[in-house]
């Protein structure tokens, strides 16, 4: 069983690593602020993408939580929505929630739910598990929150990459363990029990585009996961969770082209019952009982999302774009036969 797992301490590297981690990721963390800053004032958010309120609860009231209405729903109607939690990425160090502002503001009007888009403290100042039990706490005033039109039998948490995997860390925390029924997870990272020239090393394939964590996750990692921090720890790498401590359903999607695919193809393989199925057999989509898997194929990390670094326009564009919108198409059907929708 995965209790009887050894712990696996992190180790201190040389001085030489630490201090050109420290450098890079804060040039990194000064140069995103500088672009979406730069990116929001000649391109300013549409109209149609804003949240419909933003709240600051009381137990994390430096963090702004971004509210999304459907438009469907009436004001003063006394429907209970389906909720729907979402956690941006960024590696636990970089971005905020409004990177997601237009997928929330999209999903809501998509699947008719509430969304309800969660910031959290960032690393390296803040490493694990503070990100993890901001999240949570936050989650839990979204749901104590009796001015929101809350379906507390239909709760969904969901998030891309770091944000992904703390939607599975948040889930396992006290308050919010088996209220979630499903959670929707693009590429996340569920083990950090190996070092990033392992997960570049063990990449099925060797021929696609270059890595684009290859340089930054030994940044990410050495900002996140302090030394002496058990990286088999299920709420720090989520492989080793339980499986009745996560949500009940459980959609994980992956991208072929990101050294983070392995683990997370493993894991909903192993939930699943098919982790002795061969290597080739496991990049097939699958549906069984409550697990579901789809690799985005031709994918980078991040596929969802456009990124600073990466090529504007051309056909692997419009392919990354068709792409996600079919994935968000299985997600929400999905999500009916999960009965989170109706």
């Amino acid at each position: 069983m995965k209790t009887t797992i050894p712990p696996l301490p992190k180790e201190r590297l040389s001085l030489l690593h630490r201090t050109n981690c420290f450098i890079q990721l804060w040039l990194l963390k000064s140069l995103a602020a500088v672009y979406f800053l730069v990116l929001r004032f000649i391109r300013p958010p549409q109209p149609g993408t804003k949240p419909t309120l933003t709240k600051r609860y009381a137990c994390r009231r430096n963090l702004e939580t971004r509210i999304f209405y459907p438009r469907s729903y009436v004001s003063g109607q006394r429907d209970l929505l389906p909720l729907y939690l979402n956690i941006h990425g960024g590696g636990f160090a970089l971005c905020d929630a409004t990177v997601d502002d237009p997928f929330c503001s999209e999903w809501a009007d998509r699947t008719g739910m509430l969304v309800v888009s969660l910031n959290y403290r960032k690393a390296p100042l803040y490493p694990f598990p503070t990100a993890a039990f901001d999240v949570a706490e936050v989650a839990k005033c979204v749901l104590a929150d009796d001015s929101l039109p809350i379906d507390h039998s239909r709760i969904t948490i969901g998030g891309f990459s770091a944000g992904a995997t703390l939607a599975l860390s948040a889930s396992q925390l006290p308050g919010l363990r088996g209220l979630i029924k499903a959670a929707v997870l693009y590429y996340p990272i569920v083990d950090f029990s190996h070092p990033p020239n392992v997960k570049l090393d063990s990449r099925p394939y060797k021929d696609g585009p270059q890595e684009s964590l290859e340089k930054t996750s030994w940044w990410l990692d050495w900002a996140y996961v302090s030394v002496g921090q058990n990286r088999r720890d299920p709420i720090l790498s989520p492989i080793y969770a339980a499986k009745d401590e996560l949500p009940p359903w459980i959609y994980m999607v992956g991208a072929q082209w990101d050294m983070l695919r392995l683990e997370a193809q493993q894991m909903i393989h192993g939930l699943a019952g098919l982790e002795d199925r061969a290597a080739v057999e496991q990049e097939d989509d699958f549906e069984v009982g409550t697990y579901k898997w789809t690799l985005a194929r031709g994918c980078p990390h991040g596929f969802t999302h456009e990124s600073p670094g990466r090529k504007k326009g051309g056909d692997s564009r419009r392919k990354r774009e068709e792409t996600t919108r079919g994935i968000y198409k299985e997600a929400h059907e999905w999500l009916k036969r999960s009965q989170v929708l109706s």
